[in-house]
Protein backbone atom coordinates (compact mmCIF):
# COMPACT_ATOMS: atom_id res chain seq x y z
CA UNK A 1 0.00 0.00 0.00
CA UNK A 2 2.82 2.70 0.83
CA UNK A 3 4.87 2.10 -2.77
CA UNK A 4 1.81 2.53 -4.24
CA UNK A 5 1.17 6.22 -2.16
CA UNK A 6 4.65 6.75 -3.67
CA UNK A 7 4.11 6.10 -6.78
CA UNK A 8 1.23 8.21 -6.94
CA UNK A 9 3.18 11.25 -5.36
CA UNK A 10 5.74 10.71 -7.47
CA UNK A 11 3.28 11.27 -10.55
CA UNK A 12 1.55 13.97 -8.74
CA UNK A 13 4.80 16.18 -8.33
CA UNK A 14 6.52 14.85 -11.74
CA UNK A 15 9.40 13.07 -10.38
CA UNK A 16 10.65 10.66 -12.75
CA UNK A 17 9.58 6.84 -12.14
CA UNK A 18 10.66 3.69 -12.80
CA UNK A 19 8.28 3.18 -15.60
CA UNK A 20 9.21 6.38 -16.92
CA UNK A 21 12.57 5.38 -17.47
CA UNK A 22 11.66 2.41 -19.11
CA UNK A 23 9.40 3.94 -21.59
CA UNK A 24 12.32 6.40 -22.16
CA UNK A 25 14.21 3.39 -22.79
CA UNK A 26 12.50 2.38 -25.21
CA UNK A 27 11.58 5.75 -27.68
CA UNK A 28 12.49 5.24 -31.52
CA UNK A 29 14.80 7.21 -33.31
CA UNK A 30 12.18 9.35 -35.05
CA UNK A 31 10.43 10.40 -31.51
CA UNK A 32 13.97 10.74 -29.62
CA UNK A 33 14.73 14.56 -28.96
CA UNK A 34 18.01 16.09 -29.98
CA UNK A 35 19.79 18.29 -28.07
CA UNK A 36 19.10 21.23 -30.66
CA UNK A 37 15.42 20.61 -29.94
CA UNK A 38 15.32 22.49 -26.87
CA UNK A 39 14.57 22.17 -23.23
CA UNK A 40 11.49 20.05 -22.64
CA UNK A 41 8.66 20.85 -20.39
CA UNK A 42 9.34 19.48 -17.16
CA UNK A 43 6.88 18.43 -14.38
CA UNK A 44 3.88 16.13 -13.35
CA UNK A 45 0.13 16.99 -12.93
CA UNK A 46 1.01 20.03 -10.47
CA UNK A 47 2.65 22.27 -12.51
CA UNK A 48 -0.44 21.42 -15.27
CA UNK A 49 -2.67 21.78 -12.99
CA UNK A 50 -1.35 25.84 -11.86
CA UNK A 51 -3.26 28.26 -14.43
CA UNK A 52 -0.84 30.58 -16.21
CA UNK A 53 -0.86 33.78 -14.90
CA UNK A 54 -2.95 36.53 -16.98
CA UNK A 55 -0.23 39.07 -19.06
CA UNK A 56 -1.18 42.37 -19.19
CA UNK A 57 -3.20 42.87 -22.73
CA UNK A 58 -1.75 46.30 -23.70
CA UNK A 59 1.74 45.18 -22.80
CA UNK A 60 1.58 41.89 -24.74
CA UNK A 61 0.15 44.33 -27.33
CA UNK A 62 3.29 46.49 -27.29
CA UNK A 63 5.57 44.11 -27.18
CA UNK A 64 4.27 42.29 -30.76
CA UNK A 65 3.89 45.90 -32.12
CA UNK A 66 7.59 46.46 -31.29
CA UNK A 67 8.60 43.14 -32.88
CA UNK A 68 6.17 43.99 -35.91
CA UNK A 69 8.82 47.11 -36.21
CA UNK A 70 11.81 45.56 -35.71
CA UNK A 71 10.88 42.80 -38.49
CA UNK A 72 9.55 45.75 -40.69
CA UNK A 73 13.33 47.56 -40.33
CA UNK A 74 14.87 44.45 -41.79
CA UNK A 75 15.89 42.46 -38.49
CA UNK A 76 15.80 38.70 -38.18
CA UNK A 77 13.11 37.23 -36.24
CA UNK A 78 16.11 35.98 -33.70
CA UNK A 79 17.02 40.00 -33.80
CA UNK A 80 13.52 41.08 -33.13
CA UNK A 81 13.13 39.11 -30.21
CA UNK A 82 16.39 39.62 -29.00
CA UNK A 83 15.15 43.56 -29.31
CA UNK A 84 11.99 42.89 -27.89
CA UNK A 85 13.42 40.74 -24.74
CA UNK A 86 15.43 44.09 -23.89
CA UNK A 87 13.02 46.31 -23.55
CA UNK A 88 9.62 44.10 -22.95
CA UNK A 89 7.86 44.32 -19.97
CA UNK A 90 8.47 42.24 -16.88
CA UNK A 91 5.69 40.09 -17.05
CA UNK A 92 6.94 39.12 -20.69
CA UNK A 93 10.78 39.69 -20.35
CA UNK A 94 11.83 35.83 -19.41
CA UNK A 95 9.38 34.70 -22.48
CA UNK A 96 11.18 36.88 -24.95
CA UNK A 97 14.38 36.12 -23.86
CA UNK A 98 14.18 32.37 -23.46
CA UNK A 99 12.71 32.23 -26.98
CA UNK A 100 15.57 34.85 -28.26
CA UNK A 101 18.05 31.92 -26.38
CA UNK A 102 16.72 29.43 -28.08
CA UNK A 103 17.05 30.93 -31.69
CA UNK A 104 19.98 32.11 -30.92
CA UNK A 105 21.94 28.75 -30.33
CA UNK A 106 19.74 27.55 -33.82
CA UNK A 107 16.72 25.40 -31.95
CA UNK A 108 14.42 24.89 -34.47
CA UNK A 109 11.31 27.66 -34.69
CA UNK A 110 8.56 25.17 -33.78
CA UNK A 111 10.23 24.28 -30.35
CA UNK A 112 11.67 27.73 -29.61
CA UNK A 113 8.63 29.78 -29.97
CA UNK A 114 6.43 26.62 -27.74
CA UNK A 115 7.32 28.72 -24.86
CA UNK A 116 5.00 31.22 -25.87
CA UNK A 117 1.56 28.52 -25.44
CA UNK A 118 -1.20 29.47 -23.09
CA UNK A 119 -0.24 33.02 -23.16
CA UNK A 120 -3.07 35.12 -24.99
CA UNK A 121 -1.75 37.25 -28.04
CA UNK A 122 1.66 35.47 -27.77
CA UNK A 123 0.91 32.52 -28.72
CA UNK A 124 -0.88 33.84 -31.60
CA UNK A 125 2.32 35.38 -32.61
CA UNK A 126 4.33 31.80 -32.10
CA UNK A 127 1.79 30.90 -34.54
CA UNK A 128 2.41 33.15 -36.76
CA UNK A 129 6.04 33.00 -36.82
CA UNK A 130 6.01 29.42 -36.87
CA UNK A 131 3.70 29.58 -40.76
CA UNK A 132 6.10 32.04 -41.90
CA UNK A 133 8.97 30.01 -41.35
CA UNK A 134 7.47 27.40 -43.10
CA UNK A 135 5.64 29.33 -45.58
CA UNK A 136 7.60 32.62 -46.37
CA UNK A 137 4.63 34.51 -45.43
CA UNK A 138 4.71 38.50 -43.86
CA UNK A 139 4.44 38.43 -40.34
CA UNK A 140 3.74 42.11 -40.30
CA UNK A 141 -0.30 41.72 -41.23
CA UNK A 142 -0.75 39.44 -38.45
CA UNK A 143 1.24 41.07 -35.44
CA UNK A 144 -1.09 44.21 -36.65
CA UNK A 145 -4.19 41.66 -36.02
CA UNK A 146 -2.91 40.69 -32.67
CA UNK A 147 -2.37 44.20 -31.51
CA UNK A 148 -5.64 45.12 -32.43
CA UNK A 149 -7.11 42.62 -31.16
CA UNK A 150 -5.24 42.67 -27.39
CA UNK A 151 -6.37 46.40 -27.47
CA UNK A 152 -9.69 45.37 -28.06
CA UNK A 153 -9.69 42.71 -25.20
CA UNK A 154 -8.05 45.16 -22.67
CA UNK A 155 -11.19 48.05 -23.86
CA UNK A 156 -13.96 45.51 -23.63
CA UNK A 157 -12.32 44.38 -19.89
CA UNK A 158 -11.81 48.40 -18.84
CA UNK A 159 -15.72 48.67 -19.94
CA UNK A 160 -16.81 46.02 -17.78
CA UNK A 161 -15.16 46.65 -14.68
CA UNK A 162 -16.53 50.16 -14.96
CA UNK A 163 -19.63 48.75 -15.29
CA UNK A 164 -19.18 46.30 -12.35
CA UNK A 165 -18.65 49.10 -10.32
CA UNK A 166 -21.57 50.92 -11.54
CA UNK A 167 -23.23 48.23 -10.11
CA UNK A 168 -21.45 47.97 -6.53
CA UNK A 169 -21.86 51.64 -6.36
CA UNK A 170 -25.48 51.60 -6.55
CA UNK A 171 -25.98 48.43 -4.12
CA UNK A 172 -25.44 50.64 -0.58
CA UNK A 173 -28.06 52.98 -2.11
CA UNK A 174 -30.04 50.55 -2.40
CA UNK A 175 -29.15 49.56 1.03
CA UNK A 176 -29.63 52.51 2.84
CA UNK A 177 -32.30 54.78 0.57
CA UNK A 178 -34.63 51.83 -0.19
CA UNK A 179 -35.86 51.17 3.39
CA UNK A 180 -35.43 55.05 4.19
CA UNK A 181 -37.84 56.16 1.31
CA UNK A 182 -40.38 52.80 2.83
CA UNK A 183 -39.95 53.93 6.06
CA UNK A 184 -40.29 58.00 5.71
CA UNK A 185 -42.08 57.89 2.36
CA UNK A 186 -44.47 55.10 2.11
CA UNK A 187 -45.43 54.12 5.72
CA UNK A 188 -46.57 57.24 6.94
CA UNK A 189 -49.09 57.29 3.58
CA UNK A 190 -50.24 53.96 4.04
CA UNK A 191 -50.23 54.27 7.88
CA UNK A 192 -52.84 57.24 6.98
CA UNK A 193 -54.71 55.92 4.55
CA UNK A 194 -55.26 52.98 6.94
CA UNK A 195 -56.76 55.41 9.58
CA UNK A 196 -58.76 57.34 7.80
CA UNK A 197 -60.63 53.60 6.25
CA UNK A 198 -61.01 52.15 9.82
Amino acid sequence: MIPLIFVALAALVGLPSHTGRLAAAHTTEATAKTPRDGPTARGGLISKLKPAAPLDPLAVAGDVELFAACLATGLSVHGATSAVARTADAQTKDLWETVSALLGVGVPTHSAWGHMKGHAGLEDLAQLVIMSGQSGATIAAGCHRICTSLRAEASAHATAQAERAGVFIALPLAVCFLPAFIVLGLAPVVISLGAQLL
